[in-house]
């Protein structure tokens, strides 16, 4: 299907990058591509010492149209989101705007004003999956997305499931519907408008988006996600699994008058993270939009300790703290029925061999991650609009694992 790769911004060895080991990498993203089973399209990047070395993508961006991956091609994150609201929370605890260890209902207090229990919910419950609250309400599916109000009341009428703290299950969505609430209530910005002032445009970024302009030229460079939505474990807390298309958010007439002639009855266009409202909505569990290049760029700079060519998102110190495990290691998780240790808000893990233990990011539907390694000086954005097999995950590990092989101190 072919493939396309830009020039390093340096050569690799100038950053202790084997070529030859990178040309490995390259090599099997595009055995990835060409073979067509693994994935329809993808893009990937990888930077050390804060300079690219790797852009690569390529495959099929939407079907039905025969429309290809390009550099310029724009691919739905998924919860690969979720490292982007860690890092805007991040930037204003260390402004002093909150802190992590206060009640939600200092900032917001209707949250608590039907359940009292509620009260006792913390910021940093929120930012580690331990609220109590993963799932529901049912009715909150992708037509009130970009609703405020609704949101809003949504969060304040859902009850505990559990006592807050007491066990990790993955918020699938209300971690960012919550998030996205408190950003308005203690910095007057929602976390699209934050990032596009403090991070986005201070790194020079102009292809990485949460909450898509109402902009048809940069719709039509989106690809369309091919994968189911999630887990059905997943699904069912996030409210997707009824987001379908007889929903009056998947009406045709949403689609906008030139992409509904054109696109109206393509199948892809039933998937809810297809459509241009959805797009538009302010989602930091799951909306951002980007290409690889531009989300790696942020990682790059979080793999030197929160700074990248003069620009300060953070300081080390506080990226150290957010970065600290917040759970046991074999710590199961209620939603998705396996361990998942956390920061404060990333995931920690290992994103393959040879990877430090301070590695830290955010995996997404389908096949999407994003990481920071501090030890390695790395970071590397994957994205694709494929299905998330367990043949597509061994692949894209070993993919990983050869990046982090091909660093040579």
């Amino acid at each position: 299907m072919g493939t396309w790769r830009l020039e390093p911004e340096v050569e690799p060895a100038q950053v202790g990058v084997d070529a030859a080991a990178l040309e490995r990498v390259a090599e099997r993203f595009e055995q990835g591509v060409n073979g067509g089973a693994l994935f329809r399209g993808a893009c990937m990047a990888v930077y050390r010492d804060g300079k690219r070395v790797l852009d690569i993508g390529g495959g099929v961006a939407r079907e039905r149209t025969g429309m290809r991956v390009a550099p310029d091609t724009l691919f739905v994150m998924f919860s690969s989101t979720k490292g982007l609201a860690a890092l805007a929370m991040l930037m204003l605890y260390e402004r002093g705007r909150f802190h992590y260890d206060e009640p939600v209902c200092k900032y917001w207090p209707d949250f608590g004003r039907d359940f009292p229990e509620k009260r006792a919910v913390t910021i940093r419950h929120i930012m580690g999956h331990r609220a109590g609250f993963p799932t529901g309400p049912e009715w909150l599916t992708a037509r009130y997305w970009g609703d405020r109000e609704a949101i809003r009341r949504a969060m304040e009428e859902i009850p505990l499931a559990w006592t807050p703290g007491e066990r990790n299950a993955y918020h699938a969505m209300n971690f960012g519907h919550m998030l996205n609430e408190l950003m308005l209530r203690i910095d007057g910005r929602d976390c699209g408008s934050f990032l596009a002032d403090e991070v986005f445009s201070p790194l020079g970024l102009h292809d990485i988006y949460l909450g898509l302009p109402d902009d048809e030229k940069l719709e039509e460079r989106v690809a369309w996600c091919y994968n189911p939505l999630e887990d059905p474990s997943v699904a069912r807390a996030s409210g997707l699994a009824s987001a379908d298309v007889d929903e009056p958010s998947a009406e045709p007439s949403e689609l906008g008058q030139n992409l509904r002639e054109r696109h109206a009855d393509t199948p892809e266009l039933t998937h809810p993270f297809n459509r241009p409202a959805v797009h538009q909505a302010v989602l930091p569990a799951s909306g951002a939009i980007s290409t690889a290049r531009d989300l790696a760029r942020v990682y790059a700079a979080l793999a030197l300790g929160g700074a990248l060519d003069g620009v300060e998102l953070v300081r080390r110190e506080s990226l150290d703290h957010a970065t600290t495990p917040t759970n046991r290691r074999d710590e199961m998780d209620g939603t998705v029925g396996f361990p998942l240790r956390w920061g404060t808000g990333w995931h920690m893990g290992l994103y393959g061999r040879g990877s430090s233990l301070r590695t830290f990011g955010h995996a997404g539907a389908g096949g999407q991650v994003a990481f920071a390694d501090p030890d390695r000086r790395l970071a590397v954005a994957f994205l694709t609009n494929g299905e998330r097999t367990r043949e597509f995950m061994l692949w894209r590990m070993k993919l990983q694992s050869l990046v982090f092989k091909a660093c040579r101190d």
